[in-house]
């Protein structure tokens, strides 16, 4: 009995040494396979029976084959690849912002500010030449452009981010159904039992992957149940349980004016509580750059525009006007200035209008009140057009689409303005540099750019005066009330320099965040990954094993023929 026994324990080591054989072959065959978890044959010894006074156990024998992984370890790496991929979209994000400010080339915004400044202090020198006044609208023209360029890009880049959102969206149904379907087969490939027995290896490095993929796009938390199914959360939501999944949507939210497209349970309409992962950082980047960014653009150019048209309207040029149309409309003629939507700030006060006559050279002023603050006495546009009108030789009208339209009855007569304290001229757009209310509109006026001897560079009158450009030149040094005092320079130049710390600080972050990924990497490393060396060592032992239990069944095989010859 004790000889069969012997037999019988030693076959069972040999099937167990023939299957770490397989499980080494296995391992050492996936050395270089990207997310290969490392297996390991489970072993125990076999029940223990009593023979006469001694109790003896039956060899060994083979529980099953797991994975070597630390879930801990894992679900702490997904933790920092959703906030590697967060990070790393913000550093893209800000790199391309570098790209479109284009700072320190000889594009750059601060270039044509400074071309522009240059211009006008050329024409102070020659108010008369024709050629430098063309020279001051055409660099006017190039930074007009360089804004609008850079607003398009912004758009174009939150375009760009909608876009992914969209694709985001469709990645993670893609992978929670996969996870949802390599549940089923799990569970039924290991009929339930989960860790206490085989693990179905390879449907769980697949699924490794899958989650590692998902937290990609979206910070996730995994819970493996006893059944050997992975629940996976974001926030207090379940995106998969057992093998359920629960899919995703990209829906359309508006905030104010704004309307972007956000990731949403389909089967609640809520959002996703996304904190980290590459959908978080197209939310954050979204939001500095079509509102934060993008605000900042529009606040500077509206300062930009206001304060060079407020000097613009004060001055005249080489020749009056004929006839002038405003650029901006009210949308309620009869309506207090203040409350009609036009561009800039109108307050309380009065600006000069001057009628000249070709033939005669005689001059006659007229003051045109703007009143405000008053209550039902309140200034609209249409006081200002009957004011306008009383003045000999003009007539004024109000056009259907709200502009205030002024003209002379007569071809020799000419009008020009003049100490304009209400900034009305400037709001409504008349005898304005600059056109627009934002990043995305300012131009040069049509009236200037048509013809260069309407750029108001005089103060004194009709002709080649230079003061008012003198005040056109330092428009840009001198402080502005809507930027907190800074000038339009220092505005600029502390919106590069906080672009530049960001780029700073977030490639800091993004360094930071790599090297602790290597770092949880190598921890994975050595807990899942194949080492040659250990694999070597284990196929020697099993083959010696194999070797050994060979020999003891010869053995006995030979004691039993010694005793059957008996």
């Amino acid at each position: 009995m004790t000889l069969f026994s012997a037999i019988q324990n030693s076959a069972n080591a040999l099937q167990v040494a023939a299957l770490g054989l397989h499980v080494v072959g296995n391992n050492v065959s996936n050395a270089g396979t990207p997310g290969y978890i490392r297996q390991e044959l489970l072993t125990t010894t076999g029940p223990s029976v009593r023979m006469g006074s001694s109790i003896l156990t039956n060899g060994v024998r083979s529980v099953g084959v797991k994975q070597k992984v630390d879930l801990l370890l894992l679900d702490r790496m997904r933790e920092v690849r959703s906030s590697l991929e967060e990070n790393g979209r913000l550093g893209q994000f800000y790199s391309e912002l570098e790209s479109m400010l284009g700072e320190l080339s000889d594009n750059d915004l601060s270039s044509k500010i400074n071309d522009f400044s240059a211009s006008i202090q050329d024409l102070m020198n020659h108010p008369g030449n024709e050629a430098i006044r063309r020279l001051v609208i055409e660099s006017g023209h190039e930074l007009a452009s360089n804004i609008r360029s850079i607003s398009r890009q912004l758009s174009s880049f939150g375009d760009t981010l909608n876009a992914e959102t969209y694709q985001v969206a469709g990645e993670i149904n893609r992978l929670t159904g996969q996870i949802a379907n390599l549940n089923r087969r799990i569970v039924e490939l290991e009929g339930g039992a989960g860790a206490k027995t085989s693990d179905a290896a390879g449907l769980r490095d697949e699924r490794i992957r899958a989650l590692d993929e998902l937290s990609i796009y979206i910070n996730i938390r995994s819970v493996e149940q006893e059944s050997g199914a992975v629940s996976v959360f974001v926030g207090g939501d379940y995106l998969v349980a057992d093998g359920i999944q629960r899919e995703v949507k990209s829906a359309v939210r508006s905030t104010g004016t704004v309307a972007y497209p956000e990731v949403r349970l389909v089967d609640t309409d809520s959002p996703l509580e996304v904190t980290g992962g590459r959908l978080y950082g197209i939310y954050t980047a979204r939001a500095l750059s079509m509102e934060r960014i993008s605000s900042q653009l529009d606040d500077f150019t509206r300062s930009l525009i206001d304060q060079f048209n407020r000097i613009h309207t004060q001055g005249q040029g080489i020749q009056g006007f004929q006839r002038i149309t405003s650029a901006n409309a009210t949308d309620d003629p009869l309506g207090p200035l203040d409350l009609a939507g036009l561009h800039g700030q109108i307050q309380n006060g009065a600006f000069q209008i001057q009628v000249t006559d070709l033939e005669t050279g005689s001059v006659i002023t007229r003051e045109i009140r703007v009143s405000l603050g008053a209550g039902t006495n309140d200034s609209s546009l249409e006081d200002i057009r009957s004011q306008l009108s009383a003045v000999s030789g003009l007539t004024a009208t109000i056009s259907s689409d709200g502009r205030l339209q002024i003209a002379t009855n007569s071809h020799k007569l000419r009008f020009t303005f003049q100490n304009d304290t209400s900034n009305f001229l400037s709001a409504v757009g008349i005898n304005t540099f600059f056109v627009g209310n934002s990043a995305a509109t300012i131009q040069v006026n049509s009236i200037v750019a048509n013809d260069p001897r309407m750029l108001a560079a005089s103060l004194t009158g009709v002709g080649f005066g230079t003061q008012n450009a003198v005040r056109m030149a330092q428009a840009f040094d001198d402080p502005v009330a809507s930027l907190g005092g800074r000038s339009i320079k220092e505005s600029y130049e502390e919106m590069v320099v906080q672009l530049a710390q960001n780029v700073s600080q977030q490639q800091g972050k993004l360094n930071g965040l790599e090297n602790f990924y290597k770092t949880l990497e190598a921890q994975h490393l050595a807990v899942s990954g194949v080492n040659l060396d250990e694999e070597a060592v284990k196929m020697i032992f099993f083959q010696r094993m194999f070797q050994a239990n060979s020999k003891v069944i010869q053995t006995s095989n030979e004691i039993l023929d010694v005793l059957m010859d008996l």
